[in-house]
């Protein structure tokens, strides 16, 4: 006898009744053609029983009657904890479903699953695939909805939970994202949210019985202008994909402004793609006016000459360079350098510098010429438009802004347009696991974008640069609440500081401990001289840097409680922020302008403005402050940069994790 619960009521399920329900769902329309087949006669014979039978056999109690005994399988699976296909909150909707249903199919009319093909379709456009959700399965389903014999019964009942299942498992995806990103980082803190809501039995039924399946699938889609704008972004760039995608850039040399080399043709063409470069508008009079190739050519012959001005200067001055002082000839090689270098408009060129000795100026035209050499084609010329289009690329992909194609420039563009679309599937998906919760009020740290936010309202109201952990030392990502900010923190050197960065240097130089004000001290709080202490075996000591203007941990430090020992801080090393990327903590979020957001997180605690924070700080003494109000913080990775709710920017994958995350989102299930 096995007791369970269906629909919400208690039942006892003896042996014979579950004999019978597997022989009418399994078997019985088998049993039932071998009997008519051995004699017709039967099959023709009028009696109440064989009428009650013919009922019984109706396609649709059929179907409802072996839905019903796999859900009771599945809910016993459930109940005993036995592993089941898919995730435990899809199978436990599914359930749902089927028994808010009495078990009745739903997908019995073809417009239905016509309908859902076309939503499971559309979800490319979210960066799933639709072949995760078995759309092809689906398609071959269509004809066999009206055939009512027995022998598809069992066809179509694995076509209506095929169909139902799909739909279930799209709308969680949806609403929490494919990849499990608990399964990808032991760091991961973020709850998913619960299916019930949107998975409702009677709501999803409704969504199918009206024809709203897509406009279910909209409304569990993330609301936020973010995961708009990726979206627009993937839908842009696999156009871009359709149309070929972009050129790549051979391995060569720096291309520096006014270069002259068929690179740059091709580097242009490979931005004009991508939107950076726009051809200028030319004024119509050419005579007017110079190209800007022309402006180029002209100051890459003005650099030449005065090259080789410089040089036959120098050759006929050797003569008498022992009749010279070591003042005169050092203030004469200096003067020499400084012409070429600060002549205005002097740019570098891949082409050597006597080559343009022989140039005059050239006349306006489609191609600019030498006197003496093939015209020269403009779009070979680096010049200042394409400089500019150089520069924006580089913002965009946070690389050093130098308008030159070094190495990491030439990288990031020759990224193909594939690698890109994969990008911005990854942070969709990311998207999806954060931007059903978000608080109107929050902290939000861009660990890939160097970066942290202050909303309120759903709003940014402040917004600063930071420093994260380098990638052998990487900032965490999870989410916690701030509770309290210390004013002139001390800093207690973190096990791994001292063992891999700090034990070194005061073996090398037990003076690093004075020259940085760290104070060292054993068990119980006691301090030690340092030079009692045998460095190589220093047991169980604690090293503590004093509060200061150049403590590690500058003015004030914001805490919140996690497992990582990890909070933001201030910091003396200024001169980083100015870094485009910026990986260079143990782990830490250095925040530069800290004061100001210590300011607006203690806004709303009594007697704590401006000027008390001030005073505080010029104490020097340590001070913990705990807020009126805690803020919510998230530490987010994100690749992808919504620059507008059309437009998008992509960032360094500083700690290298795009590829496994899509690894997990190409997996088929």
């Amino acid at each position: 006898m096995i007791v369970l619960s269906v629909q919400g009521r208690s039942c006892m399920v003896l042996l014979s009744e579950w004999l019978w329900r597997f022989a009418a769902v399994k078997g019985y329309w088998f049993v039932l053609a071998i009997s008519v087949a051995a004699s017709p006669a039967l099959a023709q014979e009028r009696n109440p029983n064989t009428e009650a039978l013919g009922k019984m056999l109706d396609s649709s109690t059929l179907i409802a009657r072996e839905i019903e005994v796999q859900m009771v399988a599945l809910q016993l699976d459930v109940a005993e904890g036995r592993q089941v296909s898919g995730s435990r909150q899809l199978t436990e909707a599914l359930i749902g479903f089927y028994e808010q249903r009495q078990y009745r199919p739903v997908w019995g009319e073809a417009g239905r699953l016509q309908k859902l093909i076309e939503a499971l379709e559309s979800l490319a456009d979210d960066g799933l695939n639709p072949e995760d959700y078995q759309v092809e399965h689906l398609r071959h389903a269509l004809p066999l909805l009206s055939d009512d014999s027995i022998e598809a019964i069992p066809i179509r009942v694995a076509d209506e939970l095929r169909a139902t299942n799909a739909y279930l498992r799209a709308l969680y995806h949806l609403y929490n994202g494919k990849v499990d990103p608990a399964g990808l980082d032991p760091q991961w803190n973020f709850e998913l949210q619960d299916m019930a809501p949107v998975a409702d039995g009677a709501r999803v039924a409704d969504s199918i019985e009206s024809g709203q399946i897509a406009q279910l699938f909209e409304q569990t889609r993330p609301q936020h202008a973010t995961y708009r704008s990726f979206k627009a972004g993937l839908q842009y760039y696999r156009q871009l994909a359709d149309q070929g995608g972009w050129p790549s850039l051979p391995v060569g040399a720096t291309l520096k402004p006014c270069a002259v080399d068929p690179q740059v043709a091709v580097l242009r063409q490979r931005l004009r793609v991508t939107g950076e470069y726009i051809d200028p508008v030319l004024p119509m009079d050419a005579d007017a006016s110079q190209t800007p190739a022309e402006v180029c050519l002209i100051a890459n012959a003005k650099a030449a000459a005065l090259a080789l001005s410089s040089a036959a200067a120098s050759a006929a001055g050797s003569s008498v360079a022992d009749e010279m002082s070591p003042t005169m000839r050092g203030s004469e090689n200096s003067s020499s350098a400084d012409s070429v270098f600060t002549e205005e408009a002097v740019f570098s060129s891949s082409s050597s510098a006597a080559s343009f000795s022989t140039m005059t100026p050239p006349e306006p035209a489609s191609s600019v010429q030498s006197s003496s050499a093939a015209p020269v084609n403009p779009d070979e010329v680096f010049d200042q438009y394409l400089v500019e289009a150089v520069k924006k690329f580089q913002r965009e992909q946070y690389l050093e802004v130098d308008g030159a194609i070094g190495p990491a420039t030439r990288a990031a563009l020759n990224i193909s347009v594939q690698s890109r679309i994969d990008q911005i599937r990854v942070n969709l998906d990311r998207a999806r696991w954060l931007l059903h919760n978000i608080p109107p009020e929050m902290l939000l740290v861009d660990v890939a974008g160097f970066k942290v936010t202050y909303f309120k309202n759903n709003l940014p109201i402040w917004n600063s640069r930071v420093q994260v952990g380098m990638a052998y030392r990487t900032t965490p990502i999870f989410k916690s609440e701030i509770n309290y900010i210390t004013l002139n923190p001390t800093w207690t050197v973190p096990p791994t500081i001292l063992r891999k960065d700090v034990l070194p240097k005061v073996r090398k130089d037990i003076n690093y401990l004075r020259e940085h004000n760290i104070r060292v001290l054993d068990s119980s709080g006691k301090e030690l001289d340092p030079a009692a202490v045998d460095w190589y075996k220093p047991g169980n000591v604690t090293l503590r840097q004093d509060a200061g203007d150049d403590a590690a941990l500058g003015k004030a430090v914001i805490r919140f409680p996690n497992s990582h020992a990890v909070y933001l801080h201030d910091t003396p090393h200024q001169k980083l922020f100015n870094k485009s990327q910026r990986a260079f903590s143990s782990g830490c979020i250095r925040v530069e302008r800290a004061l100001e957001l210590v300011e607006l997180l203690l806004a709303e605690t009594p007697t704590w403005d401006s000027a008390a924070i001030a005073k505080s700080l010029a104490t020097g003494k340590t001070r913990n402050v705990t807020l009126a109000k805690r803020v919510p913080i998230l530490l987010a990775y994100w690749t992808v940069d919504a620059a507008s709710e059309t437009q998008i920017a992509f960032k360094p994958d500083i700690y290298a994790r795009d590829a496994i995350v899509l690894k997990a989102l190409n997996k088929r299930d």
